[in-house]
Formats: structure tokens, C-alpha cells, sequence
């Protein structure tokens, strides 16, 4: 299930970065050489993501994956919301380790760790 998630969840949040990124960047001029920013962000954002998907992802869903095993817990929305909070921590911690004073690292790494979560839980 997890290889499946990260096939899935690498082009969408790419998709959703480059998007964040269009909408925020629409007053800025380009460079006369860069004339499709929004493709070549998805598809450079997924070639990366699949890797970091595969080198970190993996590791902290199953770190998380046994966490949530050994809390024992019955109900699906208690399950998603420490699944949730688990993401969000590792989250953050990844986009300080990253670049702490870049808010863009945070939304972009935020982005990149819900999807990815939200496909894998549903």
C-alpha cells in the first residue's frame, strides 16, 4: 500500500506546490527562458519527491505505522488524529531541519506530508 501511495502522492503534491506557487508568483516577470514554470515544477517536484518519498517516507510511516499499533487505539477518528499529528510533527521537523526561516519549506514540505498521509490513510 505504501509503494501505491507514493506513486500516487508525489505528482498530486507536486501538482499542489506548482499551483501555490503560480498563484503566488503571478506578478513576478520570467526569465525569456523559462516559458512552461508550472509543468516544469510538477515534473521536477515528483522526480524529487518520489526520492525523499522513498528515503524519508518510508522510514516515518513505519516509525509512525508502530506507534499508532502500540497506543492500541479502537476508533478510526482517534486513529487519524494522532496519525495526523504524528505527520504534522514530522512535518515540521523535516522543514526546520531543511530551512527553519523559510515559510516555504514549511508549506511545501506541509503540503507534500499531508497528501501523502491523507491517500495512505484513505
Amino acid at each position: 500500500m505504501i509503494p501505491i501511495s507514493i506513486l500516487l502522492a508525489a505528482p498530486l503534491s507536486s501538482f499542489f506546490s506548482a499551483s501555490i506557487d503560480s498563484l503566488i508568483s503571478l506578478n513576478e516577470d520570467l526569465p525569456k527562458d523559462e516559458y512552461f514554470p508550472f509543468l516544469n515544477g510538477v515534473i521536477i517536484g515528483t522526480i524529487y519527491e518520489l526520492a525523499i518519498y522513498c528515503i524519508i517516507g518510508i522510514p516515518v510511516t513505519l516509525i509512525i505505522d508502530t506507534i499508532t499499533y502500540f497506543v492500541g487505539l479502537h476508533t478510526n477518528l482517534k486513529v487519524y488524529l494522532l496519525q495526523f499529528s504524528l505527520y504534522t510533527n514530522s512535518a515540521i521537523t523535516l522543514a526546520y531541519i531543511l530551512d527553519s526561516d523559510n515559510f516555504w519549506a514549511y508549506l511545501m514540505v506541509g503540503i507534500a506530508v499531508h497528501t501523502f498521509f491523507h491517500i495512505l490513510f484513505f
